[in-house]
C-alpha cells in the first residue's frame, strides 16, 4: 500500500480560500467609504463647535464696545452690525468660509447695579445656509 503526504494544501484549497477571502473584503470595504465621511462631518462639526466658542469669547470681550453700541446704535462701535427688530440686533459676519450670525438681546437679562447682562446667541453656518453650531452666552456690560 502507497501512503501519500496529506500534510499540504492543494492549489484548489488555496485558490478557494484566496476567492472567498476576496468576496469578504469587497464586501466589507462598502463601508469605509461610509466611515471615512462620517469622520470628516465629526471633524468640521467639532472644529465647527470651538470656532463658535471663541467668537463667544471675543463678543464678550467687547463689553465697553457694546456699551457704545447700545447707547447708539448707529456710532458703528460694532463691527457687522445688519439690523434690529423690537427685541434683538442682528450682526453678520465671517469666519473662514462659514457665515456667523449674532443676535443680541436689546433688554438685559440681568439688570443690577452696576452691571448688566445681555443674551448673545451666536450661529455658525455653511454655504448651504445650513446651521453647523451655535451656541448661547451673556454679554456683561459695566
Amino acid at each position: 500500500m502507497l501512503l501519500r503526504n496529506q500534510k499540504g494544501m492543494t492549489l484548489i484549497e488555496i485558490l478557494l480560500s484566496i476567492v472567498i477571502l476576496t468576496i469578504i473584503l469587497v464586501t466589507a470595504m462598502k463601508f469605509f467609504p461610509q466611515m471615512g465621511m462620517l469622520n470628516n462631518q465629526n471633524g468640521t462639526k467639532q472644529q465647527a463647535v470651538n470656532d463658535v466658542k471663541e467668537l463667544l469669547i471675543d463678543w464678550q470681550k467687547k463689553g465697553d464696545n457694546l456699551k457704545t453700541f447700545l447707547a447708539d446704535p448707529s456710532s458703528g462701535a460694532l463691527s457687522g452690525y445688519d439690523h434690529n427688530d423690537a427685541n434683538y440686533y442682528y450682526f453678520k459676519n465671517k469666519k473662514g468660509k462659514l457665515d456667523v450670525e449674532i443676535k443680541i438681546k436689546k433688554t438685559p437679562d440681568l439688570n443690577t447695579t452696576p452691571s448688566k447682562a445681555y443674551l448673545v446667541h451666536i450661529k455658525l453656518k455653511n454655504d448651504r445656509e445650513t446651521t453647523i453650531s451655535e451656541t448661547y452666552g451673556y454679554i456683561i456690560v459695566n
